[in-house]
């Protein structure tokens, strides 16, 4: 009887990281989408990095990286990274990029 009650928490405990963790993915492509927006850049996909429990601020959460491509020209592909703790956006962080002419 305890070792199934152990067993449904456990069940619990990997469904709600792996919901955070899809609700978090789903909100760094988000801010990708909408940086690219501001930026008049092309978003061409986003994949997850690696993800470890950090502290910042005090606070303990799941901090994730994510790198997502761009073109800025139709021609050039580059690559950036977003920083997210559990639901909020850390940084980003893109490289230097060419213009449209």
């Amino acid at each position: 009887m305890l070792s199934d009650a152990i067993l449904l928490i456990g069940v619990c405990f990997v469904a709600m990281l792996f919901w955070q963790g899809r609700r978090q993915a789903e909100l760094a492509r988000f801010h990708a989408k909408r940086y690219c927006e501001q930026h008049q850049l092309q978003l061409l996909d986003i994949a997850w990095l690696n993800g470890r429990p950090r502290r910042m601020g005090g606070h303990w959460g799941w901090f994730s990286r994510y790198q997502f491509a761009f073109s800025s020209d139709r021609e050039h592909r580059y690559e950036g990274e977003i920083h997210m703790l559990n639901l909020r956006l850390q940084h980003i962080e893109t490289p230097v990029y060419r213009l449209p002419d």
